[in-house]
């Protein structure tokens, strides 16, 4: 299935503000620290709403199962789905559970990506963790036990979730958590600077370094309620929209001050702040995006590459880089190796989509970029989503630039932004099969 876009355009006062979804990071970290909370005290915090995202409903069927679990009440078996934090977030609570026998099993796309540093750390720590195709990959059956593990040392150069994930489990433990990355630098540190934050907001005791944590055993409390903010990521495709949309307003409903945000995400403000793409929030909440075409044209004049660093919110790339691209800013864009263990390779697949709009892109170890290259675009483009959430929303903004353009498999955005498709709409988009 395909979809096919036209860009026609709104008044500043007949469009509706963009309702963008709550973070699906911070949710999932919440649910996770409430089934804790759970095993722990018999509490946890009220939540007033949660994300609509497909990773949300695969983690809340994980944690039902977990929460009325008993210590003999036999084998279970549940379906986390494609969301690569809920399957990296449950497992190392499951195991650190003793009397839980659970089988967790994944979709297609999401037993292929990494897990294995995640598994030897909490083999390291003594997990019973039984594959039962593949090494390394689920369908996994786990035997719950008592852990006290010593000094665990783990890269954390793949995936910060394999931090957070040790991070969140280990009030459980016996001694609580030690652990040292062995001297290399965590990928996407703001999302561990993110855990640690809410698990100190349910009592939590935590020393950080950049090079090592510790986690204390068994202080859990959580506060009464906590509520989620609005998604960062999620803004970060309107703000593509508004910077290819030079002097028009682009207004957004609700959207949580860049320095109140939990989310290094947040950052895409100050990014497209530089560019010449304007953050004003009212005082009721919603805000308002809009692109100063004079500064904008400065920038593309200059001709000078935008030099980012992109280690610490690679989710982020897709809309800067599909954005630049189209508004005509060179750049180059660093730290970036491990997108390729994303939902798909996130340099090769931006890069391989772009060429069908013609531009073509740069690629090294470990940097992404554009100098201005051009190719001949297709004259009825179909971009492939490659199973990814991200690659939907950040090509869906390039209609404004090719009428027509085609997107395939856009119930994708499910993921983490079911509403996507709308919020277009009430832009100015129509949204027709293709």
């Amino acid at each position: 299935m395909a979809i096919q876009l036209q860009y026609s355009g709104t008044s500043a006062t007949e469009a509706l503000p963009v309702a963008l979804p709550l973070s699906k990071s911070i949710a999932l970290r919440v649910l996770t620290l409430n089934a804790l909370s759970r095993r722990l005290t018999g509490r946890e915090a009220e939540i007033p709403a949660l994300p609509d995202a497909e990773d949300v409903a695969g983690m809340l069927r994980a944690m039902r199962l977990y929460g009325s679990h008993g210590v003999a009440s036999g084998r279970h078996t549940v379906h986390i789905g494609e969301g690569g934090a809920p399957l990296r977030f449950f497992l190392p609570l499951t195991a650190s559970t003793p009397g839980i026998d659970m089988t967790v099993s994944a979709g297609l796309a999401l037993s292929r990506r990494p897990l294995a540093p995640l598994l030897a750390a909490l083999r390291d720590a003594g997990a019973d963790l039984r594959p039962l195709r593949r090494p390394g990959r689920p369908p996994l059956r786990i035997l719950g036990r008592s852990l006290s593990p010593g000094e665990i040392v783990m890269d954390p150069g793949v995936s910060s979730q394999f931090v957070s994930a040790l991070m969140m489990a280990s009030p459980l433990w016996q001694h609580g958590l030690s652990l040292d990355f062995g001297g290399r630098t965590p990928v996407s540190a703001p999302y561990i600077g993110m855990t640690a934050s809410l698990m100190e907001q349910y009592g939590a005791r935590i020393e950080r370094t950049d090079s090592h944590i510790r986690v204390a055993a068994g202080h859990i409390t959580p506060p009464p309620r906590i509520e989620i903010e609005t998604d960062w990521s999620a803004a970060s495709y309107f703000y593509q929209l508004a910077l290819l949309l030079p002097d028009t307003p682009m207004p957004i409903g609700r959207l949580t001050p860049p320095g109140e945000s939990l989310q290094g995400d947040a950052r895409c403000a100050e990014i497209f702040r530089s560019v010449g793409v304007a953050t004003v929030i009212h005082p009721d909440g919603s805000a308002t995006l809009l692109c100063d075409g004079a500064h904008l044209r400065r920038v593309i004049e200059s001709g000078t590459p935008l030099q980012l660093d992109m280690n610490a919110t690679p989710d982020l790339v897709p809309a800067l880089a599909v954005g630049f691209c189209l508004a005509g800013i060179p750049f180059r864009f660093t730290g970036v190796a491990h997108l390729r263990h994303k939902e798909t390779d996130r340099m090769s697949a931006p890069a391989t989509e772009l060429v069908r709009l013609g531009y073509r892109l740069r690629l090294e170890a470990d940097a992404m970029s554009w100098e201005g290259e051009r190719c001949a675009a297709e004259e009825r483009p179909l971009i492939r989503t490659w199973s990814d959430h991200r690659m939907a929303m950040a090509f869906a903004p390039a209609a404004v630039r090719y009428p027509g353009l085609r997107i395939e498999h856009p119930k994708v955005t499910g993921k983490s932004f079911p509403r996507y498709w709308e919020m277009l709409s009430r832009l100015g988009f129509t949204i027709t099969p293709a």
